[in-house]
């Protein structure tokens, strides 16, 4: 219900208003158009459809060699691959488990799946979003990791799981099926929740994020 409510509200601002175009929905109004919409060849190119045909040939010819025939090249990482046994080098240099540094990707899908497409949003948006993600990632969690804040190195630097206080996978079952006073009880015994450092980062600035936007609509355009 809160989600209709603030649908209502903010109706007039966000939805009604010209000023307020969504880049994603121009990119659904424009392939819908494409579509349905009978477009007249001009002299010499071809029509958004023909364009559309020959992008998705081009598209599928290109990702079926990364995705289903060669997987390993989907992800290069010359850092991992120069200091294999090194936990540093994988900190550092895995585009999986790490910071990424001195990897890159071949598969498209993979350069948009966390950030979305940058060939569709402002590029304002696109350099907001980056100079965010380098603070946190390359910056902020860097620093908190390896000073070892709250004993930061005992768990994964990049992990979207929950660990115990030896830094192993959280067992779960130890509580599962149990009444309240059990499972209070197991748990006490057992250890607190612990997050990696980066995952307590991102949800805390995930936080803070709603907040600035709310901020941001009072303070320009209220």
């Amino acid at each position: 219900m809160a989600a209709y409510g603030f649908a209502g509200i903010f109706l007039k601002f966000l939805v009604d208003s010209p000023y307020m175009w969504w880049p994603y929905s121009v990119l659904n109004v424009s392939f819908y158009r494409m579509l349905h919409e009978v477009e007249v060849r001009p002299k010499g190119q071809s029509t958004r459809l023909q364009f559309f045909i020959l992008v998705s040939v081009s598209s599928f010819a290109y990702h079926i060699i990364p995705n289903y025939f060669f997987p390993s090249i989907a992800t290069l990482s010359f850092i991992c691959w120069i200091w294999k046994n090194s936990v540093t080098a994988q900190q550092i240099g895995s585009g999986l488990h790490g910071l990424g540094i001195g990897s890159f990707s071949l598969d498209w899908s993979i350069i948009s799946s966390f950030l979305g497409n940058p060939l569709i949003i402002p590029m304002f948006s696109v350099i907001n979003t980056m100079v965010g993600f380098i603070i946190i990632t390359y910056i902020i969690a860097p620093i908190a990791y390896w000073t070892n804040s709250y004993g930061a190195k005992r768990f994964p630097f990049f992990s979207n799981h929950i660990f115990d206080i030896n830094g192993q996978p959280y067992d779960i079952s130890r509580f599962v099926g149990k009444d309240v006073t059990d499972s209070q009880h197991a748990y006490n015994s057992h250890s607190n929740i612990y997050l990696s450092v980066f995952f307590v980062y991102s949800i805390g600035f995930q936080l803070g994020a709603e907040t600035a936007t709310l901020t941001h609509f009072i303070l320009f355009h209220s």
